[in-house]
C-alpha cells in the first residue's frame, strides 16, 4: 500500500498551522474607568445622586417614616401644609402623615382598597374605594359618598379647575364631576381600564389606558388619542411648568391582556349594568358580563440579565413636536412619575428599587432603595411596595454611600491603584472600600468589604485577587458643601494565563517549509553544525514572505499552532528523545516561528519523540508560564532499501527489494536512460518492507543498459544498474 496520501494530508494540515500564525502583543495593566452618567447609574446610590453631567454628589437626606405598616400603598397626595395623605390596601384606610412624621388613620372607607386620592381646590380630600367604583369626599376625616361610577374600580382622580375627573376600570371610562357633585361619562375606552389621570396646568387633562397603552388628552370637552404605544399600559403621567408632558408606558409578561400592573385582590364580578352614554344617558344595548381575576400589586420579578418580558419607556410630549422616547429599559418598569421640574422628571421603578431623574436628552440615577418597587412619588414623599415603606425628604446633615457596578476583569486578576478626580471640601469626607470575588453576583464566596479609608489615602485597591471587583464610596458633609466625584479609576492586571498548544505534529519525510529570500528563488542556505548542536537547519536572510512547502532529502519539519489569551509573545523550544529513553535532549530554543526544519542525518535510524514547550516569560518577567506537548513516535529512516536480482529467465528479470525500517512505496526501471516505468510487486501491493518484482523486457530492450530504483516511505532511494539479458 502506498504511504503518499497520508503524508500529503499531514503536509496540508501542517501548512494550515503555519499560515494561521497571528501577531502577538504583551499583556499590560488595564484601567476600569467610571466617568459618565451611564457609568455611575449602573451602580447603587443610597443618599448619593448621579448628576446629568456624570458626577456623584450627596443628595437631599431621605428619612423613613415609622408607623406605615399597611401591606399595600396605592396612592399619595401632599397638601399645601406639608401633610401627606396615603391610600392603602387591605383595611380601606387613609393615613395622614404630618410634616414631623406622625402617622395616624385619617379615614376608613367601606371598601378594602383606597386606590386613588386627590385634593380639591378647597383643600378637601377625595378618595376612591375599590372594588365598588365609589368616590368619597373626606372632610375632617369623615367620608361621605360623592359619586358612584358604577364601575368595578376607580384607578385615578384628578382635579382640573373645579371639576373632578375619574378614571375607572371594568369598564374603562373617564367621568367628569362638577362642583355640585353631578357627573357624567365623557369617554368610554375600548380598553378595560383607564389607568392614570393627570391635570396639566393649562387646563388639559391627560389619561392613559391599560390594554392598548393609549395616551389620551382631554381639552375643551374633547377626548383625543395622542399616542398609541407599543406597550400594554400607561402607568403614570406628569407635567412641568414649561408645558412638557411625560408619560410612562410599560409592559409585563405577568399581566393578562388589559390587566393593570397593580390591581386589588380578587373580588367577585359585579352583575352587568346598563352603560351610561357619553352625555350621561342610558345606552339601550347592554354590555356583556365581565369576570376578572386580579391580584395584589404585582412586583416586576427579578429575571436573569438579557431576558425580556417586562419593559418601560418614558415618552416626552412637547408642543409642536412628535412624541419621542427619552428613556427606556428592558428589565425595569416605571410605576410613577413625579417632581416634574422645568427640564426633568423623577421616575420610580421596579424591581431594582431605582429612582431616576430623566431629562429630554439624558438621564441619571437619583437614588436606590432597598425595597423592590418605587411606586409613589408625591412631592417630597416617596413610597415603596414589596416591602411597603414611606419616606420623606428632610434637611440636615447629609451622608450617603455609592456602590459601583460589578466589574468583570475577564479572569482572576490582581488589583492595583485606585484614583479619583473631584473635590472634597473642608468639613466633608470621602472614604472608599473594596471587595472582590470569583462569581458574577456578590455572594458568600466574595471577600468582605475592606475597611473604609480616606479616598485620598487609598492609592492601592485593598482586595484579594479575583475576577470581579466592586468599590464603594462613603460621602459625608456637615454643611451645604458636598464631595463631588467626576471620575474613578481602578487598575487591574489579569493573572498571566499559560499559552495553549493547539496542535503539534511532524511533517512527512523530506518535507520542509522555506521562505524565499525575495524573487521567488528556491535557493536556501544550510547551517552547518557548530558547538551549539549537531543538527543542520535551514537559515534564510529574509524571512518576510509566507513559507512554501519544498522537499529536501533527509530533513524533517515540526510544525505547531499556539495561542495566548493575553496576547503575549510566545517563544518556543524543541527537545527530543529516542523512544526507548526518558532523557530529553535540546533540539532548538528561542523559536518565534510556527515550524522548524532540521537535517535528520545526524541521528541513527529509529523512532523518536519530540516535545514542544511554549513560554510567555518574555512578556511576563518572573511570572511566565509554559505549556508542553509531545508528538507521537516519529520514524527517522535515512537508510535506502537493498535491491537484489534473484533470477533471469528468457527476458524476465526478478528482483527482491528489502528495507530495514520503512515500507516500500515504488519500484521503477529504465532502459538506455529512457523514462522510468513503474512496476507493481508480485503480490499487487507495495506495503511491506520486503517485496518481489518481475520485469518483462521487450526484445528491442534486451542487451541494453538497465537501471532500477526502489523508494521507501521515508523517501530513501536505492538505485542499481544491470545488463539487460
Amino acid at each position: 500500500m502506498s504511504a503518499s496520501f497520508p503524508l500529503r494530508a499531514a503536509a496540508l494540515f501542517a501548512a494550515a498551522l503555519v499560515f494561521s500564525v497571528a501577531a502577538a502583543g504583551a499583556a499590560t495593566a488595564k484601567i476600569w474607568t467610571s466617568d459618565s452618567s451611564a457609568d455611575f447609574s449602573a451602580g447603587e446610590a443610597r443618599g448619593v445622586a448621579v448628576t446629568f453631567n456624570g458626577e456623584l454628589v450627596l443628595s437631599r437626606p431621605l428619612e423613613r417614616v415609622e408607623g406605615v405598616g399597611e401591606a399595600v400603598l396605592y396612592d399619595a397626595v401632599t397638601a399645601k401644609d406639608g401633610v401627606v395623605f396615603v391610600g392603602t390596601g387591605e383595611a380601606g384606610r387613609v393615613l395622614r402623615v404630618s410634616p414631623s412624621g406622625k402617622v395616624e388613620t385619617f379615614a376608613t372607607l367601606a371598601e378594602k382598597q383606597v386606590t386613588a386620592l386627590a385634593l380639591g381646590p378647597d383643600g378637601v380630600l377625595y378618595a376612591a374605594g375599590s372594588p365598588g367604583g365609589k368616590v368619597y369626599r373626606v372632610d375632617g376625616g369623615k367620608p361621605s359618598l360623592y359619586y358612584d361610577t358604577k364601575a368595578q374600580y376607580v384607578w385615578a382622580l384628578a382635579f382640573s379647575d373645579p371639576a373632578l375627573f375619574v378614571a375607572t376600570g371594568l369598564p374603562g371610562e373617564i367621568h367628569r364631576i362638577d362642583q355640585a357633585g353631578k357627573g357624567n361619562r365623557i369617554h368610554a375606552s375600548s380598553d378595560a381600564h383607564v389607568r392614570t389621570l393627570h391635570a396639566a396646568g393649562n387646563g388639559e387633562v391627560w389619561a392613559g389606558t391599560s390594554g392598548s397603552g393609549l395616551v389620551l388628552k382631554i381639552a375643551a370637552g374633547t377626548v383625543t388619542t395622542v399616542f398609541d404605544s407599543a406597550k400594554t399600559e400607561v402607568t403614570a403621567i406628569a407635567s412641568g411648568p414649561d408645558g412638557r408632558v411625560w408619560a410612562a408606558v410599560s409592559s409585563s409578561e405577568g399581566a393578562s391582556a388589559g390587566e393593570p400592573v397593580a390591581a386589588p385582590p380578587p373580588q367577585p364580578a359585579r352583575p352587568p349594568r346598563p352603560s351610561a352614554s357619553p352625555e350621561g344617558g342610558d345606552d339601550k344595548e347592554k354590555k356583556p358580563e365581565v369576570t376578572v381575576t386580579v391580584g395584589t400589586p404585582r412586583l416586576a420579578p427579578v429575571r436573569p440579565a438579557g431576558r425580556s418580558g417586562y419593559s418601560s419607556e418614558v415618552v416626552l410630549f412637547e408642543k409642536g413636536e412628535p412624541p419621542r422616547t427619552v428613556w427606556s429599559s428592558s428589565d425595569e418598569m416605571v410605576f410613577d412619575l413625579g417632581d416634574a421640574e422645568a427640564s426633568s422628571v423623577l421616575a420610580g421603578t421596579g424591581p431594582k428599587g431605582r429612582l431616576y431623574r430623566i431629562s429630554p436628552d439624558t438621564w441619571s440615577l437619583d437614588r436606590t432603595f432597598d425595597e423592590k418597587q418605587v411606586s409613589i412619588i408625591a412631592g417630597d414623599a416617596i413610597a415603596t411596595n414589596g416591602a411597603s415603606a414611606f419616606y420623606r425628604m428632610r434637611e440636615g446633615e447629609r451622608a450617603g454611600e455609592y456602590v459601583s457596578a460589578v466589574k468583570d476583569a475577564g479572569r482572576t486578576s490582581t488589583f492595583g491603584a485606585f484614583r479619583f478626580e473631584g473635590e472634597v471640601p473642608a468639613g466633608s469626607r470621602l472614604e472608599v472600600a473594596f471587595r472582590a470575588g470569583e462569581s458574577a453576583a456578590p455572594d458568600s464566596t466574595w471577600s468582605e468589604w475592606s475597611a473604609f479609608r480616606a479616598a485620598a489615602d487609598a492609592p492601592k485597591i485593598l482586595a484579594p485577587p479575583g475576577r470581579y471587583l466592586q468599590w464603594k464610596l462613603r460621602m459625608t458633609s456637615g454643611g451645604r458643601s458636598s464631595p463631588v466625584i467626576r471620575r474613578v479609576e481602578a487598575a487591574y492586571r489579569n493573572r498571566n494565563a499559560a499559552p495553549v498548544i493547539e496542535a503539534f505534529l511532524a511533517m512527512g519525510p523530506s518535507e520542509v517549509f522555506a521562505r524565499s529570500a525575495g524573487g521567488g528563488s528556491n535557493v536556501f542556505e544550510t547551517t552547518a553544525p557548530d558547538e551549539k548542536g549537531i543538527f543542520t537547519s535551514l537559515d534564510e536572510p529574509k524571512p518576510e514572505t509566507m513559507p512554501r512547502k519544498l522537499l529536501r532529502k533527509g530533513y524533517r519539519t515540526l510544525t505547531w499552532k499556539t495561542s495566548d489569551s493575553d496576547g503575549d509573545t510566545v517563544v518556543h523550544s524543541l527537545e527530543f528523545r529516542p523512544l526507548s529513553s526518558n532523557r530529553w535532549i535540546p533540539l532548538k530554543s528561542d523559536i518565534r516561528d510556527s515550524f522548524y526544519s532540521f537535517d535528520t542525518s545526524s541521528l541513527p535510524d529509529g523512532e523518536y519523540v519530540f516535545r514542544l514547550t511554549a513560554s510567555d516569560a518574555e512578556a511576563n518577567p518572573g511570572e511566565g508560564k509554559t505549556a508542553s506537548r509531545e508528538t507521537s513516535p516519529v520514524l527517522i529512516d535515512n537508510t535506502p532499501p537493498v535491491v537484489r536480482r534473484i533470477g533471469v529467465d528468457k527476458g524476465t528479470l526478478r528482483f527482491e527489494v528489502e528495507d530495514s525500517a520503512s515500507p516500500l512505496t515504488d519500484f521503477e526501471y529504465s532502459v538506455n536512460a529512457r523514462e522510468w516505468v513503474r512496476v507493481e510487486p508480485e503480490d499487487g501491493l507495495s506495503d511491506s518492507r520486503k517485496e518481489t518484482y518481475s520485469l518483462d523486457l521487450k526484445p528491442a530492450d534486451r542487451n541494453g543498459y538497465l537501471l532500477v530504483r526502489a523508494t521507501d516511505a521515508s523517501r530513501n532511494v536505492a538505485a542499481a544498474s544491470f545488463s539487460a539479458p
